[in-house]
């Protein structure tokens, strides 16, 4: 059961996601009822209400509006009630800062009525590149994913979240995890998936490999099923395009093992933090890819050393957190 929509809410998110946009200037009222497509009637009460409880601070001589104390305050509380991503934070910058990729810190969590998701907890910008134009230390591709915001929600859909169930030892957590590909599950989905798994534990970090091209071949074939003229060629190429999917699959999406000589398109490199319980609380990445989706060719060794570095880094916090491995762990 779906929770019902609340515009007054995403009203006042949305007005607390501006102004957190902007720390030091602010906005008028008028730029904030432009921004959000509300006329000042509506937006002034929600505004002079924030104000009063001291979520927003008035200029007296500007008229602008910014985040006020109350919001500092309560941002402070959220740190202790979550001490793992207290901890992560500092984590998540040096090992942005080591492999000059954009770093971040995953919360796991379930929200009433929906799906799983990771949420984004903490994120890491990696060095400005050199002005020669030098890839980071890990062949970096220098600031990337500039539209992530701390908050921002990822649905637990293979391959996304591999090491959140990787450790589980309920059968059915990889199960609803693969239904949620819905249509798109393949029948021997679970075949496909143990080896990947098993390759996770046995590494103690995944890799997810770009299929972007085979996402781009399936817009190409409905563009073409669109054009009369190109109704033939487009059934070559779902004739063609039947057989990548059931070539390339999850297997190929998460693969089990790495080679040191081989080469691979990878779009994220993750390792869990795990509690005291043994069950994966964070999840710290490392985002290769470009804000185009773009996915540059690494080598395997290269691959490896990167999934090492984000499994060290996570290692570290669950010790710093006294947190355990799980009874499969392998690493």
């Amino acid at each position: 059961m779906s929770s019902r929509p609340s515009p007054q809410t995403d009203r006042l998110l949305d007005l607390v996601d501006l102004l957190a946009a902007r720390p030091v200037d602010g906005a008028t009222l008028a730029e904030i009822a432009r921004a959000l497509g509300l006329s000042k009637t509506t937006i002034h009460p929600m505004v002079v209400a924030l104000t009063r409880r001291g979520w927003l601070l008035r200029h007296p001589e500007r008229h602008t509006y910014r985040l006020g104390p109350a919001l500092v305050a309560a941002g402070r509380a959220a740190a202790r009630g979550h001490a793992v991503i207290d901890a992560a934070r500092p984590a998540v910058h040096r090992l942005a800062a080591m492999t000059g990729l954009t770093c971040l810190a995953l919360v796991t969590g379930a929200f009433p009525g929906e799906r799983d998701e990771l949420l984004i907890g903490e994120i890491g910008a990696p060095p400005q590149p050199p002005a020669n134009g030098a890839s980071g230390a890990a062949g970096g591709m220098g600031p990337a994913y500039r539209h992530l915001r701390l908050g921002d929600r990822f649905p637990l859909q293979p391959p996304i979240g591999s090491v959140c169930v990787a450790w589980s030892d309920d059968p059915t957590t990889v199960e609803q995890w693969l239904d949620r590909l819905g249509s798109d599950r393949p029948s021997d989905a679970l075949a496909q998936i143990t080896p990947s798994l098993a390759g996770i534990r046995a590494r103690g970090w995944s890799v997810e490999v770009d299929r972007h091209l085979r996402e781009r071949l399936d817009l190409l074939a409905a563009e073409l099923g669109e054009d009369q003229r190109g109704a033939e060629h487009a059934a070559a190429l779902r004739r063609i395009l039947s057989e990548v999917h059931r070539t390339f699959g999850l297997a190929d999406a998460l693969p089990a093992s790495i080679e040191p000589g081989g080469t691979y398109r990878a779009t994220t490199v993750s390792a869990p933090v795990f509690d005291a319980r043994g069950e994966v609380v964070v999840v710290l990445a490392a985002i290769c890819a470009s804000d185009q989706h773009h996915a540059p060719v690494r080598t395997g060794a290269e691959v490896i050393d990167l999934g090492e570095r984000v499994r060290a880094a996570a290692e570290a916090l669950t010790a710093l957190t006294r947190g355990r491995p799980p009874a499969l762990w392998q690493g």
